[in-house]
């Protein structure tokens, strides 16, 4: 049999006309990434929240003794210094009235005494002596003044009276609450579970969105304090942070529950 004798001239020319002939290959596009403008460029952290007064405060006396007079009822309006109740003390009120009657002695003998006299054609200089002794006078005065301002309690900051724990005539020890005052014109929502893991995003000012269940609403807020003190619920740490609402409504109510939504940069 004739073989066929194969130049290389020959096998160039095979190979260029094969090519010419298979299909050419396409290139597989690289896909490009594009940002909706309109997508979330926050991401929410949640958390339960109640309905508390801007300020609060329980008060009681530092010393004991039985109640002598309230000078309020639930729900009065008092402003900061009124005295709201008073306990009995009719010895140190005794002891007030024995103070001002040595002070008023004393006045008197230090004016007949603060120039030399002549007593038995003698000259007596007692002046300073009547200046020190009413200079004590004045200080024993000062001092049961000051043990009977233990005996009245007042109101610290103008607030709404809230509740009254104690009636006349019962006998209250150093300590024991006898009135809870709070401001209600500004009342605020502190979370109360929101959780370690979380907090480390939250900063003040981040707005919020808050929903009373009781009224039934969404209000806008922002965060406005965050406890430096952790507190724990059913074994997980948690802390603490204030939202100011940008409108109190009027129905809102202390001791409300809420559902906080925290806008938190990623």
């Amino acid at each position: 049999m004739k073989r066929t004798q194969w130049t290389v001239p020959a096998i160039l020319a095979l190979v260029l006309m094969i090519s010419s002939c298979a299909p050419a290959a396409t290139e597989t596009p690289i896909p490009k990434l594009v940002l909706d403008s309109d997508s979330a460029s926050f991401s929410n952290v949640q958390a339960s929240a109640q309905v508390v007064p801007a300020q609060e405060s329980r008060l009681s006396f530092v010393v004991s003794g039985p109640i002598k007079e309230v000078t309020v009822e639930k729900g009065n309006v008092v402003e900061a210094g009124q005295v709201l109740a008073t306990l009995s003390s009719p010895d140190l009120e005794y002891s007030i009235l024995q103070a001002e009657a040595a002070v008023r002695t004393a006045e008197s003998d230090y004016e007949y005494w603060k120039l030399p006299r002549r007593v038995q054609n003698q000259i007596v200089e007692r002046g300073p002596v009547a200046e020190k002794e009413l200079e004590i006078a004045r200080r024993t005065l000062d001092t049961a003044l000051a043990q009977l301002t233990q005996t009245q309690l007042v109101a610290p900051f103008a607030a709404t009276v809230i509740s009254i724990e104690v009636q006349p005539g019962e006998f209250v020890q150093p300590g024991q609450v006898v009135v809870l005052l709070a401001r209600l014109d500004n009342l605020k929502i502190e979370t109360t579970d929101l959780s370690e893991l979380n907090v480390a995003a939250v900063e003040i000012g981040q707005p919020t969105t808050v929903f009373i269940d009781a009224l039934d609403k969404e209000f806008q807020g922002k965060v406005t304090a965050i406890s430096p003190i952790s507190g724990t619920i059913g074994g997980d740490i948690v802390y603490t942070v204030t939202i100011q609402l940008g409108e109190q409504p009027k129905d809102l109510l202390w001791g409300m529950s809420a559902d906080v939504e925290i806008q938190t940069e990623q």
